[in-house]
């Protein structure tokens, strides 16, 4: 009897289980729309409970098969879908009691949707993906533009991005920009045909005070047009470098009286200062336009500035002279300008294969020198006149001139010496001929003093000549003049 009861009650048990277990399928099934066996095609199904994998259909398990992951966490689900879906919670749950999300893929043309259904501790995830061959349009999600290092989008022939990589998605957070199903417009493309050349884009980055500076060029696709950035911050930032050197530099020749043309590699006019365009009155305009530097002398000679070649060579071929003597750092000339100036002319090699031309008016230093060569030949005819041998002497000792009756009566030459004629030279020339008189000791001792050369006068006696009366006296500038005359005694008694 007992034995009895316990089997009707077991009976009663089981019978209840039964239906429990009924129910709560069938509760499973109306709260949450899809079951286990009505997922078919390419739908991958994963059931979590607090954050571990409990269950995957055959599309899940292929889908983990082949990524060849083998974790059944939420985590690791999340980075087998973070790159497609940048918005896959980082992790399972919900502060509500249930929370359904959709998610779309950051490639527009990809298909595929996430639904994500928690519950407490449940998460069922469902992927519904279509294969890349049912997209209308080329196949452009592959791991070389996803990946690439620098933004990559395609507008429609309306505009819109139908398509960004994630540097692009990336950049667009990094300015500011909010997770959005259609990408924002970064770049501010001109409204022309695609082609080979990029256009310089600059993007302000607000918060920063930055300027993100890139080189975008377009292709054009049968449904739109496809946009590469480049990174040209390197480049932007040497040419500012540049320029703030020439500007630096322009402003340190501003004040150099000499006139500078520099011309680059290219034998381009890159940088001239004020001096050049008042020496060689070339507008401003002329220069600022980079002319060649065969241009450059060749409005030179329009200005007649640069003078005609002395040969019979061509202009042209005495232009190239010019620039490869420039080249070489050999090239130096005067060049006499009908107004009369002068202007002396200089070529040297600068780094990078430039070259500097510079201009120096010299007009003053030639005037002086030739007003100096002038008083040279005035006192030379002036002693040349004197029938007394004269010679002329500096401070140092150097000889300066003398004149024809010197260098007849002496046998000597000073001016044509090719190493420096000396007080001292002159002394030995006079003493091979003197007699070693006191009066010569005298003198001699007079003439080599160091200090300052005191008036001296006497007589001395020559060995073939006889007697001849000396006098040593100094002139402006510390100069010291010589001169020989005739005695009016003509004896004299040798020395024993």
């Amino acid at each position: 009897m007992f034995d009895s009861s316990i089997y009707f009650f077991s009976v009663i048990l089981g019978a209840c289980g039964l239906v429990a277990a009924v129910a709560a399928a069938t509760y499973y099934a109306r709260k949450h729309r899809h079951g286990k066996a009505e997922i078919s095609g390419d739908e991958a199904i994963f059931i979590y409970r607090n954050g571990v994998m409990v269950e995957a259909n055959a599309a899940g398990l292929r889908l983990l098969a082949g990524q060849g992951k083998s974790e059944n966490s939420w985590r690791a689900l999340r980075r087998l879908l973070a790159e497609r879906f940048p918005d896959f919670p980082a992790n399972q749950g919900t502060v509500q009691d249930q929370e359904t999300t959709v998610l779309a893929p950051l490639n527009a043309q990809d298909t595929s949707v996430i639904t994500i259904d928690q519950w407490q501790d449940v998460a069922r995830v469902s992927i519904l993906s279509q294969k890349i061959s049912d997209i209308d349009g080329p196949p452009i999600e592959t791991e070389i533009s996803l990946r690439a290092p620098y933004p990559i989008w395609i507008c429609d022939n309306t505009g819109a991005i139908t398509w960004c990589n994630f540097a692009y998605h990336n950049f667009a957070l990094s300015l500011g920009h909010v997770r959005a199903q259609k990408p924002p417009h970064l770049f501010d493309i001109p409204a022309q045909k695609p082609g080979p050349l990029p256009w310089r884009v600059g993007i302000d980055q607000q918060s920063e005070a930055l300027t993100y500076w890139f080189d975008v060029t377009a292709v054009s696709l049968k449904h739109g047009t496809v946009f590469f950035a480049v990174d040209a911050n390197t480049i932007v930032s040497a040419e500012m470098t540049q320029r703030s050197i020439v500007q630096t530099l322009s402003q340190t020749f501003a004040q150099l009286p000499t006139g500078l043309a520099i011309f680059d590699r290219n034998r381009r006019l890159v940088l001239f200062n004020p001096s050049l365009t008042a020496l060689t009155d070339l507008p401003a305009s002329v220069l600022s336009d980079h002319p060649t530097i065969t241009a450059f002398f060749d409005a030179l000679r329009e200005s007649r500035i640069a003078p005609e070649p002395q040969s019979s060579k061509p202009w042209q071929e005495h232009v190239a002279d010019i620039i490869r003597s420039a080249e070489q750092g050999g090239y130096c000339e005067t060049w006499e300008l009908p107004s009369g100036k002068t202007y002396r002319v200089t070529g040297r090699p600068q780094p990078d294969g430039a070259i500097a031309i510079l201009f120096d008016d010299i007009s003053a230093e030639m005037s002086l020198t030739r007003r100096f060569r002038s008083d040279i030949d005035i006192a030379h005819a002036a002693l040349d006149a004197l029938d007394d041998p004269v010679a002329l002497f500096s401070q140092s000792g150097e000889h300066l001139l003398c004149n024809h009756a010197y260098r007849s009566f002496w046998k000597a030459d000073p001016d044509t010496s090719f190493a420096p004629y000396t007080i001292h030279d002159a002394t030995t020339l006079w003493a091979s001929e003197v007699c070693d008189t006191p009066a010569w000791q005298d003198f001699r001792s007079a003439v080599l003093s160091k200090g300052t050369r005191q008036i001296w006068t006497g007589t001395l006696a020559l060995r073939t000549f006889g007697l001849v009366d000396v006098a040593l006296t100094p002139i402006a500038g510390g100069a010291t003049l010589v001169r020989f005359r005739r005695s009016a005694t003509r004896d004299v008694t040798q020395p024993a």
